[in-house]
């Protein structure tokens, strides 16, 4: 059952109900409601706001509320008014409790009891991260989560016209990052076109869907990545846009940039916080073999295509799977 605050103050609904646990999910004094002392309560400090931390407290909350009705009890989850940040709580719970809902069909079912049900915008951002990540016990420790909350201190700090303090480098973090999906067994790298040092490979690369509205014809010219340790450096200066330029100090050359407001591709899409490299500038290298480890590699079809015209005879490493085809054409 979830609620608004008055109900505490209805004599007897509580009793003939059958409430046993009471969930509070407001910053409140309960001082004056002597009668939370004949229940079991947990309060949940946050706002109604867009920014509020709640994803934090799903696993505290569902856990509470599992071993509340496991135990026989009955359990009261309120707010202010019973619109969004106990919806919110009372979702995430059936979201731990039954992984074949969705956060819609989930929405749907509160709002059979609560019409009025309505979680903010942030907190319902929330609640699809928490999907996302599979509904976790260990909510702080995962990846998506950390990295959901180094955005709100990008965020903010763009608010303030200001660059992030703490600059948050994938390639340190020891953890999985959401990198482009490629076919198994098949990476890639880009390496710079002036001095073949590797910049990054598939892991942290951001991909991004080319905009619908944009004739096909724009096609992309950047290749977006996260931020990555090789960048330190620049990013240290505390600016808020400029150049990324080759690690390598013998190189140096200019291969990219850099947005913490972000910059929009080509291609019509938005990319926020932007890091990118321009496809001019660096060479794309497919890594070919097994999962376990790489045994093979080959240029793109647009590196091949374009030695191929100028009558360069390619390494039969760099050939391809139709190198035989290719070989019969050079």
């Amino acid at each position: 059952m979830h609620l608004g605050m008055f109900v505490l103050r209805r004599k007897g609904f509580l009793e003939k109900h059958g409430i046993t646990h009471i969930v509070s999910v407001l910053i409140y004094d309960f001082k004056d409601y002597r009668e939370l002392e004949n229940y079991k309560h947990l309060q949940i400090n946050a706002l109604d706001v867009d920014d509020e931390n709640l994803l934090a407290e799903f696993e505290k909350t569902g856990k509470w509320v599992e071993d509340a009705l496991e135990a026989g009890g009955k359990v009261l989850v309120h707010c202010a008014m019973g619109k969004s940040r106990s919806v919110t709580i009372t979702i995430a719970f059936l979201l731990r409790k039954y992984p074949d809902l969705t956060v819609t069909s989930a929405l749907e079912l509160v709002k059979q009891a609560r019409p009025m049900a309505e979680p903010n915008d942030g907190f319902m951002a929330q609640l699809k991260l928490y999907k996302l990540m599979g509904c976790p016990r260990n909510i702080k420790e995962q990846p998506k989560y950390q990295r959901w909350l180094y955005k709100i201190v990008v965020d903010e700090a763009l608010a303030a016209g200001m660059a992030p303090d703490k600059v948050r480098f994938e390639d340190e973090q020891n953890q999985e990052v959401d990198g482009e999906n490629h076919t198994v067994g098949v990476k890639r790298e880009l390496r710079c076109k002036r001095c073949r040092r590797t910049l990054v490979n598939s892991t942290y690369l951001v991909s991004h869907d080319p905009s619908s509205t944009l004739p096909s014809s724009s096609a992309c010219t950047h290749h977006f990545l996260h931020p990555l340790s090789w960048m330190r450096l620049t990013l240290s200066q505390g600016l808020l846009a400029g150049r990324l330029e080759c690690p390598n100090t013998k190189c140096d050359a200019q291969i990219g940039r850099y947005a913490w407001q972000g910059m929009q591709c080509s291609c019509g899409v938005w990319v926020c916080p932007a890091f990118s490299l321009q496809k001019g500038r660096v060479d794309e290298i497919i890594l070919s073999g097994k999962e376990e480890g790489v045994t093979a590699c080959a240029a793109t079809d647009e590196v091949l295509s374009k030695m191929k015209g100028l009558g360069i005879r390619l390494p039969p490493g760099m050939r391809g799977p139709n190198r035989e085809k290719e070989k019969e054409n050079l």
